[in-house]
This record gives C-alpha cells, sequence and structure tokens, in this order.
C-alpha cells in the first residue's frame, strides 16, 4: 500500500487537466476526481477505465466489482494474518471501488441523468459497499457509533467519532460532515479523521435524497442538517456552544444554507460551493448547457435500455432551478456572518468559481479565508493533501478561541 501512494502522487501529477464529467477519462477535475483521496493505489482505476465499454448497470458494476474484490479478499487474509492494519486499508480500498460499482444509487431526486431506481446489481454493489465499510470502521481502536438523525417523521443515518478523553467533564467541539449529491457518508467519513486530528468530534451524515435517508433532495430539507446539530449538542462529550460544519461540493453548498438558518454554526469550511447566487455571464451560462447536456447525453447510470431521450436544457428551465437553491436569491448571502474557509480548484464544470467569489465579496469585512488552485478543477482533489489539514487546522483555531 505504501507503494501505491508513492506512486498516486506521481500519477496524479501526470493526469491531465480536463474539468468534464467523461467517465472514460481519468484527469485532474474530471468524473473520477470523486475518488481520488479515497484511494491508496489509483493504478486499478487507470487500468479498468481504459476496458470500459459503457455505464449502462450490466457493462458498468461487474467493472467494478473485479476491481473491488481482490481487495476485499486480501483484507479477510490480513485479517486471518491478524495484521488488522492491513485488513484495514484493504477493506477501505474495496469499499471505494464498490462505491464506483453502486454510483450514484441510491438517489432519490427524480433526475433525468439519474436513474430513480436501483436495479439488483447496483443493489447488491451498494450492500458490499456498505459492508466494507463497517468491517473496515470495526478494526478501528474507537469505532464509529452509528446515530440516526431524526425530523418530521424521516430520518438519516450517520456516523459519529469523537477523540479520545472527550467526556462529560472535558467536552470537545463538535463538527458536522455535510455529504453531497453523490458521495456518501462511507465516502465522506474520511474527513472525520481530520476533525479527530484537531481534537474535535464529527458527525458524517447522508445528505437528503441520497444513501440511508427518507429526506428528499430539497432546499427545506436544511431542517435535515438542523436535526443533526441537534444530535451533536445533545451529547454529553461535545460542547454545544462550539459547533461548525464542513461539506464538498453539494456539501459545501448544504454547510453555507445551514449557517444562515442555524446561528450554532460558529465556523464553517466550503470546498466548490455552488448555488451562493453567482448566474454567471450568458457565455457561461451556455457552456454550463452545454456541459449538462453531454453529460446528459454520455452518462446514463442505469439498466440497459430504460436510459430517457434526451431533450434540451433551455435558459429559463436553468434559470428557475438557479433560483431554487441561490442563497443570494433567497435572502440568505446576508446572513452568513460567521467565519469561513472556501476553497476549490479554478476551473470547476459544476460549481463555477464565482460562487466562491461571490461568498468573499459578501458579509464582514474580516474573517472569510479562501485558496483557489489554478492547476485543480471541482473539489481541488488534487491539492487537498495541502489543503485540508489547513483547513481542519483553522477550523480548529475558530472553534477554541
Amino acid at each position: 500500500m505504501e507503494i501505491g501512494k508513492a506512486d498516486k502522487a506521481a500519477i496524479l501529477a501526470a493526469l491531465p487537466m480536463r474539468p468534464d464529467e467523461d467517465p472514460f477519462v481519468v484527469a485532474i477535475g474530471g468524473f473520477y476526481s470523486r475518488w481520488f483521496n479515497l484511494l491508496d493505489d489509483l493504478q486499478p482505476l487507470l487500468d479498468t477505465v481504459a476496458k470500459l465499454k459503457g455505464t449502462e448497470d450490466e457493462g458498468w458494476v461487474p467493472a467494478w466489482n473485479a476491481v473491488a474484490a481482490p481487495f476485499e479478499k486480501e483484507a479477510e487474509a490480513a485479517l486471518a494474518r491478524g495484521d488488522r492494519a492491513a485488513a484495514r486499508r484493504a477493506f477501505l480500498e474495496a469499499k471505494t471501488y464498490y462505491s464506483l460499482a453502486r454510483f450514484p444509487a441510491p438517489y432519490h431526486s427524480g433526475s433525468a441523468i439519474c436513474p430513480p431506481q436501483m436495479s439488483a446489481l447496483k443493489r447488491q454493489a451498494y450492500e458490499k459497499y456498505l459492508e466494507c465499510f463497517r468491517k473496515a470502521s470495526s478494526l478501528l481502536e474507537r469505532p464509529p457509533e452509528v446515530v440516526r438523525v431524526t425530523r418530521d417523521g424521516r430520518e438519516a443515518v450517520g456516523y459519529l467519532r469523537t477523540p479520545p478523553g472527550a467526556s462529560a467533564s472535558l467536552r470537545v467541539p463538535g463538527v458536522l460532515v455535510m455529504c453531497g449529491g453523490d458521495m456518501y457518508k462511507e465516502d465522506r467519513e474520511k474527513y472525520a479523521e481530520g476533525a479527530l486530528a484537531e481534537g474535535m468530534a464529527a458527525l458524517v451524515v447522508d445528505a437528503p435524497g441520497t444513501g440511508q435517508t427518507s429526506f428528499p433532495h430539497a432546499p427545506e430539507s436544511v431542517v435535515a442538517w438542523q436535526a443533526a446539530l441537534d444530535v451533536l449538542a445533545a451529547r454529553p462529550e461535545i460542547d454545544g456552544n462550539r459547533l461548525g460544519a464542513f461539506g464538498v461540493s453539494r456539501g459545501g453548498l448544504w454547510v453555507m444554507r445551514l449557517a444562515a438558518h442555524d446561528a450554532r454554526v460558529k465556523g464553517l469550511i466550503s470546498c466548490a460551493p455552488g448555488g451562493v447566487g453567482y448566474w454567471g455571464t450568458p457565455e457561461e451560462r451556455a457552456e454550463w448547457r452545454k456541459a449538462a447536456a453531454a453529460r446528459a447525453k454520455t452518462n446514463w447510470f442505469g439498466p440497459r435500455g430504460t436510459k430517457p431521450p434526451t431533450h434540451e436544457i433551455t435558459e429559463e428551465a436553468q434559470r428557475k432551478e438557479f433560483l431554487r437553491w441561490s442563497l443570494k436569491d433567497n435572502g440568505l448571502l446576508e446572513k452568513l456572518t460567521m467565519p469561513m474557509f472556501l476553497v476549490n480548484g479554478k476551473v470547476d464544470h459544476l460549481t463555477p468559481i464565482g460562487n466562491l467569489y461571490l461568498a468573499l465579496e459578501s458579509g464582514p469585512p474580516t474573517g472569510r479565508v479562501a485558496r483557489v488552485y489554478p492547476d485543480d478543477g471541482h473539489i481541488a482533489a488534487k491539492n487537498e493533501r495541502e489543503w485540508g489539514p489547513a483547513a481542519w487546522r483553522w477550523l480548529r483555531e475558530q472553534l477554541t478561541r
């Protein structure tokens, strides 16, 4: 595994910069950036993409299952010989390739580019994904606690981790780690390590519309995140007056939406925030519609023969969805007065960098810091080794002043 880590830096350095959602190309800022920092060894990913024939379930799922299964066997063998650390790493590697296999299901938004229901193939891959994560988690000295977040008859499942020594007499800050549109708590739980390293507790919860939750993908589902804050604040070992939030991609927008609704968020980290309220130029909007149409045409992750007809995305439809989520147009941007750490790659095809700049142009004159990487794309995955530790250190400083 250590060899894979060394190779990984060289692989990332050699990848082209191509911000798009083409699942047949591995590139900085592209489709596979979601998984870069979850894998020790990127070579199996590169080899598999080179052989992919399509994204329909019948070809996609078996291709990634075939990569995951050997890591799962490796993990079981390591466990049998008593090497728990090696077993955990291999289970996590298997989990991540099963993440690719189940992508993007389960997904409940009714999106035109994502199937509303899982096929049997996707369901099996998702169950293997959950199983490998559970096995990897059980090998930690302090495994995460499964918690259930409830509000108004709906529920979301999350994982809570607390640092050693945290107790009712020594309460620690708590951070809500917010997932995005297609990466779930089993993928984002790795960010709990950043919080723990800084002496903070972390609760990672599936986002509305995804994974193990019944909250719909809608702006009003901010109540799910408020319920998650309730869970953190109620813990005796967590200081409810020192709560922060962290999110990536759509999670980066959820972080801001939550903070605008709930003053308990005393500081936040938002990576690749979209929906802040940057409408863009006519040329930019045309380019975004073109990119969305290309995704809808080539990226059908569902059973063979079930892809719906493609249709033109009009500016009117684009504007309607934009206004539904825009913090600025919903009067929420002015309510963001807490410290913020903002980060992204400069060339972002999913959440335009103008959103980050708009957040910097708003709010109080102090308290906001940002890092924009010109050599990176959506979620700045290539540079996470730098911005990740810096962001967690910054958040701890805000919550312990």
